[in-house]
């Protein structure tokens, strides 16, 4: 008598699923919404046999994207599109199209035909086969996650329908059809549009050139009076006390092992003949991390402040990461001639936005219990930020720094091409005179010099971590 209460009881949970749940049934039925019966039967086959419990959908099969768009199944839903879309071209290429010419002896359009037809119920079948597992794993992350949607969704199997509509014919249209019409063929677009809006920027930078310039030589200015002093110290400093200084500031922050490695690097780019263009690399990109650090740091703070202001910025930081690096040439260009400060300015719009990024995302992952100790300890706004915030925000500081530096460096060649000199002139000198040594060469120097960038300042960040 108590084996069977045991067993009554070991059969109930295992209908209700996990200790809390409703009955297995009742769950089947509020996540599929319509047919509850059937579906109950399919998922215990397919619970009980596993991949050998597939059965055939025919629902599926007929209702193709509007089945898998109204039960959210999108993986699926492309792949019976594609399908479609295949068949259906193959097909009408062979009723209209030129690509199937009559051979004698031989129906090539009938081929073509029933090729096409196949196709389009073989993934029509195949999408029957297929529809329960897909469903029936939807109804198990739903199970386990009853946040996700339910039932049937009318307004997306309406979104499958009109894929139907507007999707397929176009695309069978456009590759089957002998002539296609001009505005499906090609963008419906005017040359004017292009020209008259390249003309009025080109207007706005020739004015701004011309009514700011006061504006850009102080600019310069600035840029220049960094660069000169950065230069200073790593060009014309002897090169044995820079090579020790590197060497032990590498030490005493990453160890020997990172000493080590500085030294060899440093060794072969004096060996090679780069060390002076190796220093006024360095002083490039120092100049470049310096402005990307002074503006990057209280712009990712402000971010962090105001979500408002993250939203604006967001999408120019996204413009300036996507965008490719020889595009930021034109404006430092236009609006600061050629040599060393066009091109840092270029580096610095290229290397600024993980600076930002990292800097705010730094700030944001402060735990609140941190900032509520703090400001219930008597905390004002700037101790909180200056004592709590930035302290704790310093590794993805750090990191923000070492992307710059790293992205900095990636700009050296570019830079060169305005005349920003360095090692980037080597190996752009290289590849204009197929030069291929001397450009490996050079190559390698500029990869060792940001290893060894990279390896001091992260261990200047392990170290902190480590006084923490």
């Amino acid at each position: 008598m108590t084996h069977d209460i045991g067993t009554g009881s070991a059969m109930k949970r295992k209908n209700q699923g996990t200790s809390g749940d409703p009955p297995i049934g009742e769950l089947i039925a509020t996540f599929v919404g319509h047919n509850t019966s059937y579906y109950a039967d399919k998922f215990e086959r397919m619970r009980q046999q596993g991949p050998t419990g597939l059965s055939f959908n025919w629902a599926a099969t007929l209702g193709g994207p509007i089945w898998t768009g109204a039960r959210r199944l999108w993986w699926l839903f492309w792949c019976v599109t594609i399908g479609d879309v295949l068949g259906l071209t193959i097909a009408a290429r062979a009723v209209w199209g030129e690509t199937f010419d009559d051979s004698p002896g031989t129906d090539i359009k009938s081929l073509g035909l029933i090729a096409g037809l196949v196709l389009l119920i073989a993934c029509r079948v195949l999408t029957g086969v297929f529809a329960n597992t897909a469903y029936y794993r939807g109804f198990i992350r739903w199970r386990g996650d009853r946040s996700l949607a339910k039932g049937i969704s009318f307004s997306e199997g309406a979104v499958g329908l009109l894929v139907m509509l507007f999707l397929y014919p176009l695309t069978v249209y456009r590759f089957s059809a002998p002539q296609v019409a001009s505005p499906i063929r090609q963008f419906p677009t005017t040359r004017f549009i292009k020209h008259q809006t390249a003309a009025a920027m080109d207007h706005i930078v020739d004015w701004m050139t011309i009514n700011l310039e006061t504006f850009f030589d102080s600019i310069t200015i600035g840029i220049r009076t960094v660069l000169n002093f950065l230069e200073l110290v790593f060009v014309t400093t002897p090169w044995p006390v820079t090579f020790f200084v590197i060497v032990f500031i590498a030490w005493r922050v990453g160890g020997w092992r990172v000493g080590l490695f500085s030294g060899l690097s440093l060794l072969y780019i004096g060996i090679f003949g780069f060390w002076e263009k190796a220093m006024s690399t360095f002083s490039l990109v120092g100049a470049a991390v310096f402005l990307c650090i002074g503006l990057g740091g209280p712009l990712g703070i402000c971010c962090a402040k105001n979500n408002r202001l993250y939203t604006f910025i967001r999408p120019i930081l996204d413009v300036m990461q996507t965008l490719p690096s020889f595009v930021y040439l034109i404006p430092a260009v236009a609006f600061f001639s050629i040599g060393k400060p066009p091109g840092i300015l270029a580096t610095l719009v290229f290397a600024l936005p993980p600076m930002i990024r990292l800097t705010a995302l730094g700030i944001m992952q402060v735990p609140n219990s941190v900032r509520e100790a703090a400001v219930a300890f008597g905390a004002t706004p700037a101790q909180l930020l200056w004592k709590v915030e930035l302290p704790l925000a310093i590794p993805s500081i750090m990191t923000g720094i070492n992307q710059s530096t790293m992205l900095s460096l990636s700009m050296v060649v570019v830079a060169a091409l305005i005349g920003a000199g360095g090692l980037g002139y080597d190996v752009l000198f290289a590849l204009q005179h197929v030069e291929t040594g001397n450009g490996v060469l050079a190559g390698l120097a500029i990869a060792l010099l940001a290893m060894v960038l990279d390896r001091i300042i992260q261990g200047s960040q392990e170290k902190a971590q480590t006084l923490r």
